[in-house]
């Protein structure tokens, strides 16, 4: 949808759910609700947990990428992976700074990194919680290994920490979800542009549509509708609880 079909569907459906008592929004407002749902779009179906309970018409029990696919992050001239370098930090241990990675980087997906020993050898990074860092690091039957194809990273201090053993690397090729563009209907000037970022949308500034898939353009929009009823106290109408 465009910005203006989104608008259009979301006041539609606010009207038909409240009796046409409050017909009308400013679009700045509906821009601003639109973002922040689109947030929480993200975290829901990457997650697969819908702790602010929304209403679907489907049980959220599962990651559901393609719901999210147009935010993977790939290589525009290949379709592949981004490709990334790997700076070593000491012995077997590398780190890769996330916040270089354009487009920007929001969750991880997927990562593989290639051996300098064995360049025909394409090693999976699996991504290990930090409490059970050190045990798999230790365990012969967990820990990276050139032999078994295992490396091994964690994510902290905005970077990629990976851990290999007996071989070295100097990139990794990953596959991550990238930050949404920031929904924009035109004709006004935005807070954060007011406020002094001339980077910010302003009045002249084009109109820019919600960049999640377009199949789910309406799920989009329902939620908003959900989300305003609760700002708006209208918790009568939709039992969505913000936590």
């Amino acid at each position: 949808m465009t910005i203006e079909r989104l608008h259009q569907e979301i006041k539609f459906r606010w009207n038909k759910i409240n009796s046409n008592h409050k017909k009308d929004f400013p679009a700045a407002y509906l821009d601003d609700a639109i973002n922040k749902v689109t947030q929480d779009y993200i975290e829901i179906f990457y997650s697969g947990n819908n702790s602010k309970e929304y209403k679907f018409g489907f049980e959220v029990t599962q990651q559901r990428i393609d719901m999210l696919q147009t935010l993977v992050a790939r290589d525009l001239t290949t379709g592949g992976m981004l490709s990334y370098p790997a700076v070593l930090i000491t012995t077997d241990e590398y780190k890769v700074d996330l916040s270089s990675f354009d487009p920007k980087y929001r969750h991880f997906l997927r990562a593989n990194v290639i051996p300098l020993e064995c360049t025909s050898k394409v090693i999976p990074v699996t991504i290990t919680r930090l409490n059970d860092l050190d045990t798999k690091l230790q365990d012969s039957n967990t820990q990276p290994s050139l032999t078994w194809r295992r490396c091994l990273g964690s994510i902290k201090n905005n970077n990629i920490v990976l851990y290999t053993k007996n071989y070295s690397i100097d990139s990794v090729k990953i596959e991550y979800l990238r930050e949404p563009v920031k929904v924009f209907s035109g004709g006004y000037n935005s807070l954060e542009f007011l406020n002094g970022d001339t980077s910010a949308y302003q009045a002249l500034s084009s109109t820019v549509t919600s960049d999640l898939p377009e199949q789910y353009h309406d799920l989009l929009a329902d939620m908003v509708v959900q989300y305003m009823s609760v700002v708006l106290e209208d918790s009568n109408k939709f039992q969505l609880q913000e936590k």
